[in-house]
């Protein structure tokens, strides 16, 4: 039955490729998804920023959330209008445009996991990068409350405390992520670090030294 399915959606997929190239409203639709793409890592910087501020406010917090909220709920209605009129980019930089809108799909899991059918066959083709991939398989993964497979996903309890999401084993997690060029596990999970955790959180200043 799994592999009938397959067959199907590789047939469906297809069909969307040749039909994104005989629709003239989907000519644009790169430009229209990197303009979302954009918006979707703008608000995130200005999160990152205002969490890195000591002296941001419960109410500056509240208010990005509800704009990132919102942002993401707009994104996402658009997003799934172009994928169903167009199907799947068919360039690399369109494709990870795309995949950045699904992997932060979460509102809609059963959505993000049609679109990690849909990149699987665009890393097949060529298209897509593999490590889109596996951030959204362990996206997905994360949201239905399975471990990770490449250890990409973290999660912040608080402003001081990162912690990585469960993985199945630590050392094929690793070896998972040499396979598709991904940094080392250990230089990820620091960088997280030092990515999220502000700089006036306790320990923040004797780990930045080492």
């Amino acid at each position: 039955m799994s592999v009938k399915k397959r067959s199907v959606f590789c047939a469906l997929f297809a069909f969307a490729l040749q039909a994104a190239a005989q629709q003239p409203e989907c000519e644009h639709v790169g430009t229209r998804l990197n303009a979302l793409a954009s918006a979707d890592q703008q608000i995130r910087q200005e999160s990152n920023l205002l969490e890195q501020n000591p002296a941001s406010t419960p109410a500056q917090r509240t208010a990005l959330q509800q704009r990132w909220r919102t942002i993401d709920s707009e994104n996402l209605q658009q997003f799934k209008s172009m994928i169903a009129g167009c199907g799947w980019p068919t360039t690399t930089k369109d494709s990870h445009s795309a995949w950045l809108l699904a992997q932060h799909a979460d509102s809609d899991v059963a959505f993000q996991r049609l679109a990690k059918g849909m990149l699987e066959a665009a890393v097949k083709a060529g298209i897509a990068a593999p490590r889109d991939l596996a951030y959204l398989a362990d996206r997905i993964a994360a949201n239905e409350g399975r471990p990770q497979e490449y250890g990409t996903q973290f999660s912040q309890t608080d402003r001081c405390h990162l912690e990585l999401d469960s993985v199945d084993n630590r050392e094929l997690v690793k070896r998972r992520r040499l396979a598709i060029g991904l940094q080392s596990l250990e230089a990820y999970e620091a960088e997280g670090r030092r990515r999220f955790i502000p700089p006036d959180c306790p320990g923040k200043t004797s780990e930045q030294k080492n």
